[in-house]
């Protein structure tokens, strides 16, 4: 960490960690559930549930792209909605008490003024610490952590989320990486805690599954760490209501692999040396930097993205000079991973809005590649 204060430094410790792309991580979490025969639905909101005899039967849907409306029939519905869960347990029961409290946490990512190989964790207090993360070839910083009350679809950075977070992490590093003119991102987000009183930054971030009164299964809390056992523990508790809503020919939780890949997993150091060597003659070689991206970010369904490229060279360029990403992935995501909005691409598909690079002439182009689906 080439910009860290090292004056008055008494102590350091190191450990070892993983990072992840979240939106990725979702997206192929998503793609394994339709492999194992799941239908999903993206920009679905639900307006209300259906009830059969006091019981929740189903979800009355409204498509938040066209406007159009239908319902889903279920033989049990399940509340993963993180912020809203409380929205939807009211669907089912006006009266129903608040079971969750938000926690909003904002970040900020900046471009680097020199390479880091490592990250950095700074103590606040007794309870907080503040992170500086190398990512996506720039810096992570955040994060914040506050009671939040509003509207969780209204949850943004402020002007006091930003000054806070550069002021902390002031404390150990350098001002010439702390210039706002650097920052290209701020994001917030909001954590679901389990409802109490007390501090938000001291709370436990475990997992809370509840049966509604209507027979709804409500599931908020936890986080990426534990997203499997909580799949699980759901599992488990579907199994056991009556009727057997999962069905009669469902393997028990206990028979399912404990182990099971995300579609794409593989080493993404040989994923990028296969991109670079495997390349059509004449054709021009990929680029070190777009290798080792779509290897990170896709595994082994890279060679899918590059197959694209190949046979369309146009779909080979950059989508911005300073982003790695190429126009296959535009393509690729319209085409394999559900996304139907500018921002479904540059955001949550790839990393061009975090690089500060969605340009109007990008997305123009991105929209392009949309209406042609």
């Amino acid at each position: 960490m080439p910009e860290l204060r090292t004056e008055n430094l008494k102590a350091v410790a190191v450990y070892g960690d993983d990072q992840m792309n979240d939106a990725r991580m979702a997206l192929m979490t998503v793609r394994a559930a339709v492999e194992a025969g799941a239908v999903v639905l993206n920009h679905a909101e639900v307006t209300g549930l259906r009830f059969t005899k006091g019981r929740v039967t189903g979800a009355e849907l409204r498509d938040r792209l066209s406007g159009d409306e239908f319902g889903v029939n279920a033989r049990l519905v399940l509340n993963a909605t993180g912020p809203w869960v409380d929205h939807l347990r009211r669907m089912e029961d006006p009266n129903a008490a608040p079971s969750i409290r938000l926690s909003k946490g904002a970040h900020l990512v900046l471009k680097r003024t020199s390479p880091w190989k490592a990250a950095l964790a700074t103590p606040i207090d007794k309870y907080r610490i503040t992170f500086a993360l190398p990512w996506e070839d720039m810096l992570l910083l955040g994060t914040t952590d506050e009671v939040y009350e509003g509207d969780p679809a209204d949850v943004a950075v402020t002007e006091k989320d930003t000054a806070q977070i550069l002021d902390e992490a002031a404390f150990s590093i350098r001002d010439q990486q702390l210039d706002r003119d650097l920052i290209t991102y701020a994001f917030a987000g909001l954590r679901v805690l389990p409802g109490g009183p007390g501090d938000t930054a001291k709370a436990k971030r475990e997992t809370v599954v509840t049966e509604g009164r209507g027979g709804m299964l409500s599931v908020a809390g936890g986080k990426w760490t534990t997203f499997r056992h909580i799949g699980r523990t759901v599992m488990q508790k579907l199994q056991v209501l009556p009727g057997h809503p999962l069905g009669d020919d469902f393997e028990p939780v206990s028979a399912l692999p404990r182990k099971l890949p995300l579609p794409g997993v593989a080493n993404p150091r040989a994923v990028a040396h296969r991109l670079l060597v495997d390349h059509p003659a004449p054709g021009p070689r990929m680029a070190a930097d777009t290798a080792r991206h779509l290897a990170t970010h896709y595994g082994s369904l890279a060679f899918d993205i590059a197959r694209m490229a190949n046979e369309n060279p146009e779909l080979g360029e950059r989508v911005h000079p300073d982003a790695p990403e190429i126009w296959a992935q535009v393509v690729y995501a319209r085409d394999h991973e559900w996304a139907e909005t500018q921002d479904d691409v540059l955001r949550r598909r790839t990393t061009l809005t975090i690089r500060g690079l969605a340009t109007d002439e990008v997305r123009a182009k991105v929209q392009d590649l949309l209406d042609k689906k």
